[in-house]
């Protein structure tokens, strides 16, 4: 199982210079083939997460970079990216689900679903439409909480993460049941575009405020 897929070829899209993205080479880093992939799940369908997905030459020649996964996407997401325009900038979502429903490789589900033993698909509005957060159960339960928050300085301070969300009074809301949520299981989570600790944990101080600490690999 993969969660979210990076930007492939669309990392040429991001606005910023140096980025660098490769899905497959960090596969191959750790023994896996993209045809190894049977599941992958994508928390939204902006292109730094699902871009990865598509192989070929953007917009008319596109193939499928997992061949043999099938892919899961939250129903609200699905619906937005079919209402858009494709040829809106930035719009991977809207070709990308035409592939999918094509070879027959799309799982719409909605909030709770589970997509596999012992994982389970949330929803996480504001961000974007359809936005997700994947749970991990297990001995030491794990939260992909994707881009519900965007910087672990945002834990302890939810309201200054306001740069990127579509509705920002859904997500800031999204974002205090979050870290709530991970106060109190004591969950290892991770988001998507951390410059800190890959891996943390969400914790109360004693003035009731809350704190990110690094949790290890």
């Amino acid at each position: 199982m993969l969660l979210d897929a990076g930007p492939g070829f669309t990392t040429a899209w991001w606005p910023f210079e140096g980025i660098h993205a490769d899905t497959p080479g960090a596969l191959a880093a750790v023994g896996v083939d993209p045809a190894d992939v049977d599941l992958v799940v994508l928390t939204h369908l902006d292109y730094d997460h699902a871009g990865g997905l598509l192989a070929g030459t953007w917009p008319d020649d596109l193939r499928l970079a997992f061949p043999h996964a099938r892919v899961v996407v939250h129903e609200d997401a699905v619906a937005a990216a079919r209402a858009a325009d494709p040829d809106a900038p930035d719009n991977v979502g809207t070709r990308l689900l035409e592939l999918l429903v094509r070879e027959g490789r799309l799982e719409a589900v909605g909030d709770g679903a589970v997509v596999a033993d012992g994982i389970v698909v949330r929803s996480a509005p504001g961000h974007r439409v359809g936005h997700m957060l994947v749970s991990v159960d297990g001995g030491d339960p794990f939260v992909f909480a994707a881009d519900s928050f965007h910087n672990v300085e945002h834990v302890a301070h939810p309201e200054w993460d306001t740069s990127s969300d579509e509705d920002g009074d859904t997500a800031l809301a999204t974002r205090r049941r979050v870290l709530a949520e991970l106060a109190d299981s004591g969950a290892r989570t991770a988001i998507t575009h951390a410059s800190g600790p890959h891996a943390f944990r969400v914790e109360r101080d004693t003035d009731g405020g809350l704190r990110a600490v690094e949790a290890g690999p």
